[in-house]
């Protein structure tokens, strides 16, 4: 056969193509290989921080057993105080012994949640705080600026500054002001510090 003028190109197009699909499949190799890399990289860090959720998640619970376990603690020489007043007051001729060991008990449980953070809220002759303050009734007073707290019905209290149980109050209004509901949340359940 008798060769072409063009042919020796077709044979040099053809050597290129040849050429250029080996280096493309070493190409394709790399990518490959760095996908596979990544992939395991991205496994690795994966783990990593299912490892770190389930260790946080650990400490959490530890943390909030020991808190608990503190409260706990800090509550059992109240009780051996109250179970010595109990025992006293059997034996107790008047009433002035028995209250005195309530007393003790309730000094030491008023300390005791000093400690933790816990303050008693401000009720009488404050303005009423919705916040703070539960209204259970509303008074008609001439001697008390409209919406001033008069009575304390139940102590309320702080813990770290923010609500813990509000206190229910008694508040007033102006002689001949209608009734109105109440201006704060009515729950028996304590509010839940935030946090």
């Amino acid at each position: 056969m008798h060769k072409r003028k063009d042919e020796p190109e077709k044979e040099q197009v053809n050597a290129k193509e040849g050429a250029a699909d080996e280096s493309g499949s070493v190409g394709k190799s790399k990518v490959s290989h760095k996908k596979k890399d990544l992939l395991a990289k991205l496994q690795r860090v994966t783990a990593d921080f299912d490892n770190y959720q389930k260790r946080m998640a650990r400490n959490a619970e530890e943390t909030r057993q020991w808190a608990r376990a503190e409260i706990i603690g800090s509550l059992l020489p109240a009780i051996d105080d109250f179970e010595q007043a109990l025992e006293a007051g059997k034996a107790a001729q008047d009433v002035q012994s028995l209250l005195a060991g309530f007393n003790l008990v309730h000094d030491h449980l008023l300390a005791m949640l000093e400690r933790q953070q816990v303050k008693r809220i401000e009720t009488e002759g404050e303005k009423f705080n919705p916040e703070v303050h539960e209204a259970m009734l509303h008074q008609e007073s001439a001697e008390h600026e409209p919406g001033t707290v008069m009575a304390e019905l139940r102590k309320g209290y702080t813990m770290n500054g923010r609500p813990l149980r509000p206190a229910r109050v008694t508040v007033s209004k102006s002689p001949g002001e209608k009734e109105s509901a109440p201006e704060s949340k009515s729950s028996d359940e304590p509010s839940r510090p935030m946090g």
